[in-house]
């Protein structure tokens, strides 16, 4: 099965990416390891996209953890099922600063960056909380389209919280 993972920064996809992985073998993308081992140029973008077709290419199976709008429509061309993770917005801003704040204590809390990454609490990162406030509405104009018009075959699954993403890992490892 080929899975993509999308939803706002702080909904979990990384965590429930890992379980899945652990639970079914399949092979695990992260697009944040990819991305944010690049320079962040137009080069970047071309080989970013490239590293999510190679892999797409040599695995049967495969999940990808990410949203990277620019290569959506990439992932959802081929994939059999789309997760979409949710929370309320100040759940997903406590999340992020959280996380941000545990891996600089250690690195090691964030499997999913790339080696070396170093976030820095700065205004990019304030730009950063920006965009993840608002998600919600770039969302309704950016991926909700694509989603209405994924295949037939695609099954969309929507998890809200904790409850919803076991009763999505249970379905999707059965």
């Amino acid at each position: 099965m080929r899975i993509m993972l999308i939803g706002n920064a702080g909904t979990g996809k990384s965590t429930f990416a890992r379980r899945l992985t652990a639970a079914t073998g399949w092979p695990l993308l992260s697009l944040d390891t990819v991305w944010h081992a690049m320079d962040y140029s137009h080069v970047a973008k071309l080989k970013f996209a490239q590293a999510q077709r190679a892999f797409m290419a040599v695995n049967a199976d495969w999940i990808i953890d990410g949203n990277y709008g620019g290569t959506m429509p990439l992932r959802l061309a081929q994939a059999d099922a789309i997760v979409l993770l949710t929370v309320p917005r100040p759940l997903a801003i406590a999340r992020v600063i959280r996380r941000s704040l545990a891996f600089r204590r250690d690195p090691a809390t964030r499997p999913d960056m790339a080696p070396g990454f170093v976030e820095h609490l700065d205004a990019d990162y304030l730009d950063f909380l920006k965009y993840v406030w608002g998600y919600n509405a770039r969302f309704a104009v950016t991926t909700a389209p694509l989603l209405a018009q994924r295949r037939p075959d695609q099954r969309l699954w929507v998890a809200h919280n904790a409850r919803e993403k076991a009763a999505v890992l249970a379905a999707l490892t059965r």
